[in-house]
């Protein structure tokens, strides 16, 4: 993009007299004429959309035209790129004088993954260049005084637009108010479109815009509002490739089957996964162990004999955090339960924890099995720990980073879904179980208060 002074554009308007007049087929011979791949695969070669593409691009333009319409689609599916071709088709192929093409998302960041694609798409393509001019922050058709711009989703920052196409990206984190107020403003023209597209919500979001379109769009019985979702059937397993391919249209063609198991969990929490990759609704999304996997590994009858073979597990806490004392047996099938812990009373401020007690504790599980490790992380119980070694107690250190903890959290998660382990089902383990968020960065996945 050159700074400055745009200077006059002197080539004739595009000859769009073969595209056919009206309707989603000649949205899509434009596409195929004018739009080149910006990124990725088959970047820098003409656009070719595919029949799934094309059924969205009927579905939207195809008249009587909706007035309103939502894709729900899993991530990788190109869902920016086809914005970005569509809004150019409504900048310069729809036949609408002084067309406003506007971007709306979350935040201004976001509306401009589409706009700068766009951008791309004009600068590749030498007849689209010659006509339209690149500004930072818009592109402006000078000949029909056309705008395609990108909004931060702002209710004020809507008003005042009478916009012709409108595309609000990634719905989901979008807010009623900003929904409200873009779709007030598209409703000026005979022929206005508001389309929204976007991966499912963090959560199932029962009172969000999204959830409500998505309710009304599977009724299917409003004309005025189209509706398309791909998704994976309910509790399919998470490494069912056809399951994949049902939620992923791109599968295999410019969305890569290996990435998609370069994500399955521990690396992506499940229900983080079924979102992105699989385009279902979940219920809750911090929680990184599946609904009801932890429950289907209780045993509470089962019962460890005096003399048996286990490991302990000690971490220790100073005053406010709890401090947990957990055993397991040494078998092809670990039984793990909570021996002891120690939690601040209910608004005891001035709690600390019973550093004696907690040391007895140890004591009294290594003189009732046959404990052959107490692992523990020494940060501020490095005298107790030398106390206990001194007492011929086999203490290990387990300095909790996350070169060891994330190993450590990947095993315990197979473990528990796989069924390889049981616990007798205590509540109190349950509940710090059930309060772990899983971590993720750059060195890995680990479980986090």
């Amino acid at each position: 993009m050159k700074a400055g002074p745009k200077g006059t554009l002197s080539a004739p308007p595009l000859d769009l007299r073969r595209l056919g007049r009206r309707g989603g087929d000649r949205c899509i011979r434009f596409v195929e004429r004018y739009i080149t791949v910006p990124k990725g695969t088959g970047a820098r070669k003409r656009m070719k959309l595919r029949p799934w593409q094309r059924a969205i691009v009927r579905g939207v333009l195809d008249e009587p035209r909706p007035r309103q319409g939502l894709v729900s689609i899993p991530a990788g599916n190109g869902k920016s790129t086809l914005a970005a071709a569509m809004g150019l088709y409504g900048l310069l192929g729809d036949r609408v004088e002084g067309a406003q093409v506007l971007v709306v998302a979350s935040d201004e960041r976001q509306a401009r993954i589409i706009f700068n694609t766009a951008r791309r798409m004009v600068e590749l393509n030498d007849e689209l260049a010659d006509r339209v001019h690149v500004y930072a922050d818009r592109l402006h058709e000078p000949r029909t005084d056309s705008t395609f711009m990108a909004l931060p989703a702002d209710p004020g920052s809507l008003q005042g637009w009478d916009p012709s196409m409108a595309i609000v990206d990634e719905l989901h984190v979008v807010t009623d108010d900003t929904f409200e107020a873009m779709a007030a403003r598209a409703g000026k023209r005979d022929r206005s479109l508001l389309l929204a597209i976007s991966t499912p919500p963090k959560t199932g979001q029962d009172d969000s815009v999204m959830r409500r379109l998505v309710d009304h769009g599977r009724e299917q019985a409003d004309p005025s509002f189209y509706f398309a979702e791909f998704a994976a059937p309910a509790g399919c397993a998470l490494d069912d490739e056809q399951a994949w391919a049902t939620a992923n249209p791109a599968l295999h063609d410019f969305l890569h089957a290996d990435a998609l198991r370069a994500t399955l969990p521990p690396k992506m929490r499940e229900n983080a996964f079924r979102r992105y990759r699989l385009g279902q609704w979940v219920s809750q999304d911090d929680a990184w162990l599946p609904d009801g996997a932890w429950a289907r590994c209780t045993d509470p009858l089962r019962v460890v004999p005096d003399g048996a073979d286990v490991v302990a597990a000690f971490d220790g806490s100073f005053s406010r955090d709890c401090t947990v004392l957990a055993l397991a047996t040494i078998e092809p099938r670990p039984h793990v339960w909570l021996e002891r812990i120690w939690e601040a009373p209910e608004g005891r401020r001035d709690w600390r924890v019973p550093v004696v007690q907690v040391e007895d504790a140890i004591r009294a599980a290594c003189s009732r099995w046959r404990v052959l490790e107490v692992a523990a992380d020494p940060y501020r119980w490095q005298r107790s720990l030398e106390v206990l070694d001194g007492d011929g107690i086999p203490v290990h250190e387990f300095f909790q980073t996350a070169a060891r903890m994330g190993p450590a959290t990947a095993r315990f998660y197979q473990l528990v879904v796989d069924g390889e382990l049981t616990h007798d089902g205590g509540t109190p383990l349950a509940r710090h179980v059930a309060n772990a968020i899983l971590r993720e960065d750059s060195r890995g996945a680990r479980l986090s208060k």
